[in-house]
């Protein structure tokens, strides 16, 4: 996928995978690396939270392909916020505009 001319791939990884390894050494369920711009998720992730992983993830790609520069809570915040609530914002946007659009 390409964000603002920048090239990410996305990977499904083992969770035992060392790139979902945290420096805290915890296991995340993805990771977003802007060096790379490779986002790595875990594979064994039920559906929907593959889905809501992959939103979080992306919304760090956005944001460091815009170069948009947050503390890392205020960017966990972002993405989380994103990932889960996103679909109902945009659902609630475009019915809003729609409405808009038909006066």
């Amino acid at each position: 996928m390409i964000i603002n001319g920048v090239r990410w791939r996305v990977r499904l990884v083992s969770p035992a995978h060392p790139l979902l390894l945290t420096p805290w050494k915890t296991h995340a369920l993805g990771v977003c690396d802007k060096v790379t711009q490779i986002i790595c998720v875990d594979e064994t992730l039920s559906p929907q939270l593959l889905k809501e992983v992959l939103c979080h993830e992306i919304v760090h790609a956005f944001m460091y392909s815009y170069m948009i520069d947050l503390s890392y809570s205020e960017e966990e915040l972002v993405a989380e916020l994103m990932s889960e609530y996103g679909e109902n914002i945009l659902s609630v946007t475009n019915a809003v505009y729609d409405g808009i659009k038909m006066k």
